[in-house]
């Protein structure tokens, strides 16, 4: 079972309404995972705990969501991973990186 299918397998009956193809519910739910790692961070920085674990979590979530809005714009898999190969070219070459 694939990413997409073990989210869809997973939410279908936490959010009836939405799907894992809808960009803009996935939008938001990227979002909120950002956000809570961002809290997750300001936690860390200043309490001084590790919330190392729940830090890995929250970016495993980001990740998910990341790879469902990719497949809603069919760049899922080898082609994202292209398409960030290509990105960061362009902003190397826009910054005169060394690569």
């Amino acid at each position: 079972m694939n990413i997409f299918e073990l989210h869809e397998k997973f939410t279908k009956s936490l959010f009836p309404a939405y799907s894992s193809e809808d960009e803009r519910f996935l939008a938001l739910a990227l979002c909120g995972e950002a956000g809570e790692l961002a809290n997750i961070i300001k936690k860390r920085w200043r309490d001084g705990v590790d919330l190392s674990e729940e830090a890995c979590d929250e970016i495993a979530d980001i990740r998910v969501y990341l790879e469902l809005i990719a497949k809603c714009f069919n760049i899922e898999g080898a082609k994202l991973d292209e398409r960030v190969k290509q990105k960061l070219l362009k902003v190397a070459e826009k910054h005169k990186a060394r690569l």
